[in-house]
């Protein structure tokens, strides 16, 4: 499966399951990034510019899906 592909099955979805597949990989692909402080950045980086949230709210975000209280 290409990457074109992948995108266009997961906007396909809707909304309830898209936010299931969000639940299910995000946990597995943050705790790979944490291992690597290049990879972080460069995560950080793309959510912020690409989604235009600020990084707390994305810390936040990630370890609220991640079982943690996050950033008050």
């Amino acid at each position: 499966m290409t990457v074109e592909e992948i995108e266009k099955e997961f906007l396909a979805l809707p909304e309830p399951e898209r936010m299931e597949v969000l639940r299910r990989i995000m946990p597995p692909f943050c705790q790979d990034m944490m291992r690597n402080e290049d990879k972080l950045k460069e995560m950080f980086w793309l959510f912020t510019q690409d989604c235009g949230r600020p990084v707390r709210n994305m810390f936040s975000a990630m370890a609220t899906m991640m079982g943690h209280k996050g950033c008050q």
